[in-house]
């Protein structure tokens, strides 16, 4: 009898052993998932934090490069001058995907594609970089050249640009058209004078603001003292086409402030906001002098 309850007392002993070594085992395992869980949400803040300062990153070398482009007109020759200069005080290393660093397209009265740079012409494919210094510019000239019949044209330049500091750029923020005219007998321009279209309407264009809260503040020197101007993401409009009076027309220079405010539901997963800043044109009524200021890529 006493050996069976011995026996007993042991089989008591060795199921109370396991039992807390079940419990031990899951506290164990309990105190590892909590450190995992722990982990990943600091490895996904310091991801959100590092896209957060990218996007600020980006957002304001766009600002800080300045694309500005001229068309003028010497007998028969259409000339483009433009240029993107680095107004920031650090340096920007440019990104271009081939040798083809710009691209000029332009259009008759009718929308008719009439010249495209890039047309017949052999780039490399090999990756280009740029160095851009502060106050340095990366300018270029070309020439469209043939017998023109009279008339209006518009022409849109864009700069081909891929990264910012090795930073994608999803979208085109740095494309602006002009518009002008061909008359039936063409003559050299006299010193200081734009013979094509109304010269450069803006200037000093200064953007703040983020998440959907923007001010864009500027020049413009307009036709009867006033301008358009519209909001898009690359896809949908969300700021249709709105009238903006300023204090005194063409040949004075005038100051603007312009507030957008949008919704979050507005506001595109992917893409870059866009105000684009025009005239329309008195004889045809299409827009003129078009000038794309981007004021937030969003990721």
């Amino acid at each position: 009898m006493k050996r069976r309850w011995i026996g007993f007392m042991a089989i008591v002993v060795l199921l109370m052993l396991a039992a807390c070594s079940d419990k031990e085992s899951q506290g164990n395992s309990g105190d590892e998932g909590a450190e995992e869980e722990v982990k990943e949400e600091e490895m996904k803040k310091e991801k959100d934090s590092e896209t957060a300062s990218t996007e600020v990153d980006i957002k304001k070398a766009i600002e800080q490069l300045v694309f500005n482009v001229e068309v003028s007109q010497s007998d028969q020759k259409v000339i483009f001058d433009f240029s993107l200069k680095n107004t920031g005080d650090k340096p920007y290393k440019l990104g271009f995907t081939s040798g083809q660093k710009y691209e000029i397209i332009v259009r008759d009265q009718d929308g008719g594609t009439v010249y495209v740079f890039s047309e017949g012409k052999m780039f490399t494919q090999a990756l280009e970089e740029k160095q851009l210094k502060p106050g340095e510019s990366l300018s270029f000239t070309e020439t469209w050249e043939g017998e023109k019949k009279p008339g209006e044209y518009t022409a849109e330049v864009t700069m081909q640009l891929a990264s910012i500091n090795d930073m994608p750029i999803e979208a085109k923020p740095y494309k602006i058209t002009k518009q002008f005219t061909v008359s039936e007998k063409t003559e050299s321009p006299s010193e200081g004078e734009n013979t094509l279209g109304d010269g450069e309407a803006f200037r000093n264009i200064k953007v703040s603001g983020s998440n959907g809260h923007y001010t864009v503040t500027g020049e413009a020197r307009v036709f009867e003292g006033n301008f358009m101007y519209n909001v898009e993401d690359g896809h949908n409009l969300l700021v249709d086409n709105t009238t903006y009076q300023v204090d005194e027309g063409a040949p004075a220079w005038s100051e603007f402030t312009i507030n957008i405010d949008l919704t979050q539901e507005q506001l595109p997963q992917n893409g870059t906001i866009t105000l684009t800043l025009f005239q329309q044109s008195a004889k045809t009524g299409k827009p003129v002098n078009v000038n794309y200021i981007p004021l937030e890529q969003i990721n």
